[in-house]
């Protein structure tokens, strides 16, 4: 919760602190619910459907072109197939750790339609040209072109996603696009298979496909390249602005560019408190996880204690335990986000998967092991939809694809790093054994491991959850930083005799008549009042405002337009708030400290943890007694708005959205410090609950 304001001493001033308090446990102003998002209403979503469409199909020939490259190679070796296969996995791997990071700052400049068109002609020409290769040099060097190409597409898609759904959508967005990402994993297993078959057939009847006689896979690899072709064709129908990236920079483009904007996204994750949890998050997690990937099948094998082929049935029977609770995990994330905030799923997912890891570990027979298998997946599917669903909700759209870049790489390398040290060390630790009373304890190495593994992935699970606490945002606002020490000035005479009321929503919902309406009240009955507004209220601060609104500063930054406002706001509270309320007058301010924190902090992608603090700093943590918060959607403010559009106005209805999105977020995450009011309902409605809101902090009726 936000810290109470500070210097107020007197009994009735604790009796509204504690009222107000109370109305955090109560609900008789419940901010009205986010709008489910139904798979139906989503799917009329024309460029979602394709988009989602988009996804399937290359999800499918991804996963093809790895299955058929990895039999054409082992029928290419001759004796070597071991070495050939590994070595056209690491070519699919070592390239994309040096890539990976500047595919994404050409996601964030250039046009991402045409930069996803490019990269699919290039994997239809080159996988379609497989069938004529004969060297095993030019299959690893093809492989991991096609690695680029895909580190080059993924950032563009997952950047753009954001743009085609509303905010609320976003968590059955990425549900289905991720489950159609894995879902088609055992497709394809079985397309290679059948068209394996079917090239058989042809070649051996048809002249014209004698090609596929000798090389059967060369029909997955045509295939494969069909399915690229379509991802283009679908995504030359995006309309531009749809796939480009919003303040994008727009200087020529050089390899200094690069490096430059490379570094401007690292210090972007590793500044945002949340972004940064996500990211290093998913890199501990995917280094847990690799224990198991890297020991499964030694640990499956161990379990059955029998043949090779019992070792692979149950090393199998684990992988379809796990893709089945990763397919139910993200299947029922959405309707886990309805009751728990996102900020707690991603964590508890990775505790869950952590310790069901180390629960299938101790396994010493097949059933309770796939069982607990099962958790294994679901944990990690609620928490991997949840990491899509946040980054690309408090990830700005020009920084978007940077980000998801540098979730690919950490995660490419955490693997990588995963994969050739867990089985060291577990050589290293060798197979032990402990006899303790009538019980015999395996200490081998590969449990060892394994333990790890989980512990790791709950150790990543912890530390977010510390991390994301909705109001760590506020924990460390006294904290030092960057040798600003925030102390609040004290009031003169040590006490705040006055009330701040502060009237926030989106544009239109009606806060200036509401201002209005309450201000003749409270006059009419003989109280001291000042109406104010932000951005303004004092002659320097309305400066501020006029370019900080000007429609022709578009290409202002949002960093810069962060600073305007705090700006705007320490000269307010300095020259006008402060001194009302040492007066013992009631402050009425349309906008305050929250517009900023949900147009800038959340909307723009700033961070809500960044733009609180700059904010404590320009204020001296003056903070409102309440926070009326007058809902309504987006649209229905916009339609209400009149005369010439400002430049916040001019920002499209999506940002809107945004920004109504994160006004509920923060009541929610707030509830002691705000009243929500259905701004939908009449003039005369609004006024009454704003009347009833107030009440409690008012010495006598209103």
């Amino acid at each position: 919760m936000l810290p109470w304001p500070q210097g107020r001493g007197a009994p009735a001033d604790r009796r509204i602190q504690a009222i107000a308090e109370k109305r955090s446990t109560q609900h008789e102003l419940v901010p009205p619910s986010e709008k489910p998002s139904s798979l139906l209403s989503l799917l009329k979503r024309r460029y979602f459907r394709r988009l989602w469409a988009v996804t399937t199909v290359s999800s499918l020939g991804d996963w093809l072109g790895v299955f058929a490259l990895t039999i054409f190679v082992q029928n290419l070796s001759e004796g070597n197939a071991e070495f050939a296969v590994g070595g056209v996995l690491l070519f699919r791997v070592v390239p994309g750790l040096f890539f990976g990071p500047f595919a994404g700052v050409l996601a964030d400049r250039f046009d991402r339609r045409r930069l996803m068109i490019t990269a699919d002609l290039a994997r239809a020409g080159l996988i379609a040209s497989l069938p004529w290769i004969r060297h095993l040099w030019a299959l690893f060097l093809v492989s991991a072109v096609m690695e680029m190409l895909t580190l080059l597409w993924s950032p563009a898609k997952e950047a753009t996603l954001p743009n085609l759904v509303d905010r609320h959508e976003l968590m059955t967005a990425n549900q289905l696009s991720l489950i159609t990402t894995y879902g088609t994993f055992p497709i394809a297993g079985a397309l290679v298979a059948g068209l394996g078959g079917l090239a058989g057939v042809l070649g051996s009847n048809f002249s014209a496909f004698s090609v596929l006689k000798d090389h059967p896979t060369s029909l997955a690899f045509f295939v494969d390249a069909l399915t690229f072709l379509f991802s283009a064709a679908m995504v030359a129908t995006f309309p531009s602005h749809l796939m480009k990236a919003k303040r994008a920079r727009t200087e020529e483009f050089g390899a200094a560019h690069a490096f430059r904007d490379f570094a401007e996204g690292l210090r972007f994750v590793r500044s945002d408190r949340t972004v940064r949890t996500l990211v290093t998050g998913a890199w501990i997690a995917f280094t847990g996880g690799g224990a198991v990937i890297a020991l499964g099948p030694i640990f499956a094998s161990r379990i059955v204690d029998g043949s090779k082929a019992a070792a692979q049935t149950a090393w199998g029977a684990l992988i379809v335990a796990v893709g089945i609770g990763l397919v139910g995990g993200m299947i029922t994330a959405g309707a886990i986000a309805r009751r728990v905030s996102r900020e707690r799923i991603f964590p508890l997912g990775l505790i869950l998967s952590g310790f069901s890891v180390i629960i299938v570990s101790s396994m010493t027979s097949m059933a309770p092991a796939i069982a607990a298998t099962l958790f294994v997946g679901f944990g990690a599917g609620v928490a991997w939809v949840t990491i899509f669903t946040l980054l690309q909700e408090r990830v700005e759209d020009r920084l978007r694809g940077r980000t998801f870049a540098t979730l690919y790489t950490g995660i490419m390398l955490s693997l990588f790093v995963a994969l050739g040290g867990w089985p060291l060390l577990a050589g290293a630790i060798g197979n032990h054994t402990v006899h303790a009373g009538g019980y015999i304890i395996d200490l081998a190495g590969v449990r060892v491991v394994m333990w790890a593994g989980g512990g790791f992935l709950m150790l990543a699970g912890i530390t977010a959850i510390r991390a994301m606490r909705p109001n760590a945002i506020i924990g460390k606002v006294r904290g030092r930083i960057k040798g600003l020490q925030f102390r609040p000035r004290p009031i003169s005479g040590g006490e705040r005799r006055g009330l701040f009321f502060a009237f926030e929503g989106v544009e239109g919902c009606g806060k200036s008549t509401q201002v209005k309406l309450l201000y003749e009240v409270l006059e009419a009955q003989g109280r001291k009042v000042v109406v104010t507004r932000e951005p303004g209220g004092t002659r320097i601060a309305e400066r501020v405002r006029h370019v900080v609104l000007d429609p022709d500063c578009k290409e202002m930054d949002p960093k810069t337009e962060a600073l305007l406002y705090a700006a705007s706001r320490a000269q307010h509270v300095s020259e006008v708030i402060r001194p009302a309320l040492e007066a013992g007058s009631i402050v009425l301010c349309d906008r305050y400290l929250d517009s900023s924190l949900a147009y800038q902090g959340i909307a723009r992608g700033l961070g809500e943890d960044d733009v609180m603090r700059l904010n404590a700093w320009a204020t001296d943590e003056m903070l409102p007694d309440l926070v009326l918060l007058l809902h309504l959607d987006a649209e229905a403010g916009l339609a209400r708005t009149k005369g010439d559009p400002d430049r916040m106005e001019q920002e499209d209805v999506a940002f809107h959205r945004k920004v109504g999105e994160a006004y509920i977020h923060l009541a929610r995450s707030f509830p002691s410090r705000f009243a929500v009011i259905d701004a939908a309902s009449s003039i005369e409605e609004v006024h009454r609950q704003v009347r009833a809101a107030i009440l409690p902090f008012m010495r006598e009726d209103i």
